[in-house]
């Protein structure tokens, strides 16, 4: 059954990239389930910032790269709900790239750095499921640098 899940995801995904300007959120979302999305979405930059603090001073302790990888599972999991789907492609991008780094002792910092700008766009993605505003804007580079450097 998860496999089935993985590969709808991977088509889902594969078909829509992040447009500059398009709305951060599509279709009609119940304000409630926003709030509820919201609060779920601040333990994620939470829980996710705590992580990587800690992970930039030891790269080769899994446990923080294990937190950030259930974050960003949560977070490819749970955007789509509410018509977040480019948050959700790059909760998945930031998840394999998060996956690549646990790999390895000492990650390229290509990859670090990738990883530390999917976590710095969090808020904003906060702020404009917030507020109904547009992708943020480097959510597209964002993702092809987390795509590119996980490799």
């Amino acid at each position: 059954m998860s496999h089935w899940l993985g590969r709808l995801f991977q088509k889902l995904f594969r078909s829509r990239s992040p447009r500059a300007g398009a709305p951060a959120i599509s279709g009609d979302v119940d304000a409630e389930m926003r709030e509820i999305f919201l609060a779920e979405l601040a333990d994620i930059i939470q829980n996710i910032s705590k992580a990587l603090e800690v992970w930039r001073t030891d790269f080769s302790n899994p446990t923080q790269t294990r937190a950030m990888v259930r974050a960003f599972h949560t977070l490819k999991g749970s955007a789509p709900i509410v018509g977040a789907t480019p948050l959700a492609e790059l909760g998945q991008a930031a998840e394999h790239a998060a996956k690549q780094a646990m790999r390895k002792r000492n990650p390229d910092v290509n990859l670090i750095q990738a990883i530390e700008a999917a976590v710095a766009l969090l808020p904003e993605w906060a702020d404009a499921v917030r507020r109904n505003q547009p992708v943020p804007a480097e959510t597209r580079n964002v993702i092809s640098a987390l795509k590119r450097y996980a490799k």
